[in-house]
């Protein structure tokens, strides 16, 4: 379904290559405060070091300074404009 809040949704993606589980689980603390955006969720491939975290924020500007707050570069943040789950898709398809 298209998505629907009172907050925009952002994708935030990263290449963090060399990244390990530990020093991953070592910016969870931070990550957590949320001082200028709202953690959702976090999609990871750290063999390849792909993060995608998914934050609820004012604005782009507003999840960019969360991330400098945290201190983890990225790469890219684009607004969400569509989220569907499988039985959204399936219903769109007509099924």
């Amino acid at each position: 379904m298209i998505y629907d809040s009172r907050m925009p949704r952002y994708l935030v993606l990263h290449h963090a290559p060399g990244l390990t589980p530990e020093q991953f689980q070592q910016n969870v603390p931070t990550v957590l405060e949320g001082k200028f955006a709202t953690f959702v969720q976090c999609y990871a491939n750290l063999v390849d070091g792909l993060i995608i975290n998914i934050y609820d924020g004012d604005s782009e500007q507003a999840v960019a300074r969360e991330m400098e707050r945290i201190g983890f570069p990225f790469d890219e943040i684009k607004e969400q404009q569509f989220s569907a789950s499988f039985a959204d898709l399936k219903k769109m398809a007509g099924g």
